[in-house]
């Protein structure tokens, strides 16, 4: 059985794609990637397991209408080509995205098709893809695939309910299947030193404003003894850059970001994962998003028993409180924070055994081998 799976952005920054990859293989299954990867030696390692690489034009968000529009004309043309001439009988086509369901609809009529979707699909059509896609049916092309992936139980029902599916999508959890055997113990003896005897409170991932609220997290070690630390690790932009003119010091430190899996390097120092997801007016699919977040730093955290601190969505705190993982924070104040993280301390080998089983309950493997039946 031959998968092709087809994404428009750097892979090596979605893990789950990743993940779907490493499963395959060790199912014993053919795997092709038509897309984009940054990191030449992820490429390298996967063709040396017997994976085909197929290199598109990277849709770069911060290129200009015009171009944009045209490297999606050429990506689409492309794209069908390579699909039409590796699909076969026994294949499956994997499309990740809104953007490649709108933009490759007509293969989802031709192959079997699975469509996954890393979020709340977006409502709307957005205008580029009806320039590309003018004869797009976006509810029929929905029905017309083999199988819908959702990353959460409740998106799955909203999917299902406002496109009128037949069956339920399939919930697979952003859950990555990392080799822990490659990391470091020792990363960095700057690092070692910082963290050396230190309670280090993690936040690690992108940071959107106002979505992403770390102000309130770097407040709150003022209210915490001395042996915590605030860590926060990503890839800059305005807004680290922000954060760290406001916040650097030597209780809040910056670091900067690391491909997968070595960031686990530093994710496996820390005594308690950091979480904040805030909704952002104007957006249904953004409030459902972000009220449903399923973000792949809980099994990140949760792989090392690290207990987790969020601010209160129904995503995270109904983990937390069925796992007994972490706790949330409802009013997300600097000195609630710290009173919550005090409690954590207090009965923390509960949250960690917690953790631990937030970690076991998704069996990802199992998951995708059912997927594929």
């Amino acid at each position: 059985m031959t998968n092709i799976l087809v994404y428009n952005h750097d892979i090596q920054k979605y893990p789950p794609i990743l993940t779907t990859v490493k499963v395959l293989l060790s199912l014993g299954k053919k795997v092709v990637i038509v897309g984009y990867c940054s990191d030449k030696n992820t490429i390298l390692d996967l063709e040396s397991q017997g994976v085909v690489y197929f290199e598109t034009i990277i849709n770069d968000t911060k290129e200009n209408k015009i171009l944009k529009l045209f490297k999606l004309f050429l990506y689409k043309k492309k794209v069908q080509k390579i699909v039409n001439k590796e699909f076969k009988n026994d294949s499956i086509l994997w499309l990740y995205g809104n953007q490649n369901i709108w933009l490759l609809y007509k293969l989802v009529f031709k192959f079997k098709s699975i469509l996954y979707l890393f979020e709340t699909p977006q409502l709307k059509v957005g205008f580029r893809y009806k320039l590309l896609s003018p004869f797009l049916n976006y509810v029929a092309t929905m029905q017309k695939a083999w199988k819908v992936v959702c990353c959460e139980y409740n998106r799955a029902h909203i999917t299902k309910a406002y496109f009128n599916l037949e069956k339920m999508p399939m919930v697979v959890p952003n859950k990555p299947d990392f080799d822990l055997s490659k990391l470091k113990n020792v990363i960095d003896d700057n690092i070692d030193a910082i963290f050396k005897d230190k309670k280090v409170i993690l936040y690690q991932g992108i940071f959107n404003y106002p979505e992403r609220r770390l102000d309130e997290l770097c407040e709150s070690v003022h209210y915490l003894p001395n042996e915590y630390l605030v860590c926060i690790m990503g890839g800059d932009d305005s807004n680290k850059a922000r954060l760290v003119a406001k916040y650097q010091s030597d209780r809040v430190v910056f670091l900067p970001f690391k491909s997968a899996p070595y960031h686990l390097e530093i994710t496996r120092k820390a005594y308690i994962g950091f979480l904040s997801y805030f909704s952002q007016q104007g957006s249904i699919e953004t409030a459902i998003n972000t009220l449903y977040c399923a973000p792949n730093k809980i099994f990140e955290y949760s792989c090392f028993g690290i207990p987790m601190l969020a601010n209160d969505v129904p995503g995270l705190s109904n983990l937390f409180d069925k796992y007994n993982a972490g706790k949330v924070a409802p009013e997300f104040k600097p000195q609630e924070i710290a009173n919550v993280i005090l409690q954590i301390e207090k009965n923390y080998g509960e949250f960690s055994k917690g953790a631990f089983s937030l970690y076991d309950s998704v069996n990802i493997k199992s998951l995708i081998s059912s997927l594929i039946d």
